[in-house]
């Protein structure tokens, strides 16, 4: 399922799963309804979207296992480029092994958060996410 690019979304969606894509996009409509959501599949799609973005989002989720191009590959190439200094990303991956979230804040993640197994616990992620990186930041 391909979802329609917004324009100049304050949320970049960054992960290859049709279903992770969708329940993290419900669960965005439901708590932060004003918050645009992009949904990119690849670190490749990640990097073209940030070079013809007229605004920045306002926040990144970025999974670590995509086809093409990874997270953590991605990562490294944006936090090269002076311009993203400011730009928050966070890993929401499958992965919980330490070694995986050690060399993503070595990279410049703001943040590694294992995904949620249950909607209960990505709602209140996505409120967590929402109070520490959105408030203010997403005009509808």
């Amino acid at each position: 399922m391909k979802y329609p690019v917004c324009e100049n979304p304050c949320v970049f969606v960054v992960d290859d799963d049709e279903d992770d894509q969708f329940l993290i996009q419900h669960v965005f409509i439901h708590h932060s309804p004003e918050c645009r959501i992009n949904v990119i599949t690849n670190g490749v799609e990640l990097l073209e979207a940030l070079e013809t973005a007229e605004v920045l989002p306002a926040l990144v989720l970025l999974d670590l296992n995509m086809p093409v191009m990874g997270g953590l590959e991605a990562l490294a190439l944006i936090r090269k480029e002076p311009k993203y200094d400011s730009l928050p990303i966070v890993i929401l991956t499958t992965s919980n092994q330490a070694v995986d979230q050690q060399r993503a804040l070595e990279l410049g993640a703001n943040g590694f958060v294992t995904k949620p197994l249950l909607l209960k616990e990505y709602n209140q992620l996505i409120l967590t996410l929402r109070k520490q990186w959105l408030i203010g930041r997403c005009i509808g």
